[in-house]
């Protein structure tokens, strides 16, 4: 992975441009695990594939800044309050070879401020066939209640943070994850098959691919808040 040490200190307006599409996505931890939700299963060839992303979503006009998105979608997606952990230095994603650590000042202090691109090939988030660019702000936040999915996420997941990490590299048999310690929510019984296949997608996919190597470390140290 190519990096740039950290720099600062600068602004979250700074980084995060006009113009782009803007929207939000947590880290969501209890304990030494991190929740996802679990879209509509679909047919990809012989496989079923389950699409893991981070709770989250775009900002709405009643949204009076980044986090207050982020918490109102974390409150409609799993019915849980969420308390979001301030990140020392943020980790800024331009790309898979163009990444920096950045101190900010105010009160956003997201994780991550990740640039993506969005309709890629799976685990390709920057191919250079895509469907336009985005900007995702990713807050670290700790979860407070029991979740459960809701709006258009079917189930909701509980992962280790080396699952994090192999479902942004590569579909895995979801049965493998939860043999393993994963722990599926379901609204309904049998919605997901556990024959399917996971892989993780959007921001928090493209964050794991630029962190390459650290990328395991990143998630081990936000188990620790």
């Amino acid at each position: 992975m190519c990096g740039k040490g950290t720099a600062g200190p600068r602004r979250l307006a700074d980084i995060v441009p006009e113009g782009l599409f803007i929207g939000t996505s947590l880290i969501l931890r209890r304990g030494d695990r991190f929740l996802y939700g679990v879209r509509a299963p679909g047919a990809k060839g012989a496989r079923q594939i389950i699409e893991l992303t981070g709770i989250g979503g775009a900002l709405e006009d009643e949204d009076d800044s980044l986090t207050s998105g982020a918490l109102r979608e974390a409150w409609e997606e799993t019915g849980c309050r969420v308390r979001v952990l301030p990140a020392r230095d943020t980790i800024v994603v331009r790309g898979e070879h163009d990444i920096e650590r950045v101190l900010l000042t105010g009160d956003e202090r997201p994780a991550a401020v990740v640039f993506r691109r969005y309709r890629t090939p799976p685990h390709q988030p920057w191919h250079e066939d895509h469907q336009g660019e985005t900007c995702l702000v990713v807050f670290g936040g700790e979860i407070d209640g029991q979740p459960w999915p809701a709006m258009e996420l079917p189930a909701l997941i509980w992962l280790k943070p080396g699952q994090v990490v192999e479902t942004a590299r590569q579909d895995v048999p979801l049965s493998r994850l939860l043999d393993s310690g994963a722990e599926l929510i379901e609204s309904a019984p049998g919605l997901v098959a556990r024959t399917a296949w996971a892989r993780l997608t959007d921001s928090q996919e493209a964050l794991v691919l630029a962190l390459g190597e650290k990328a395991p470390l990143f998630y081990e140290a936000m188990t620790l808040g």
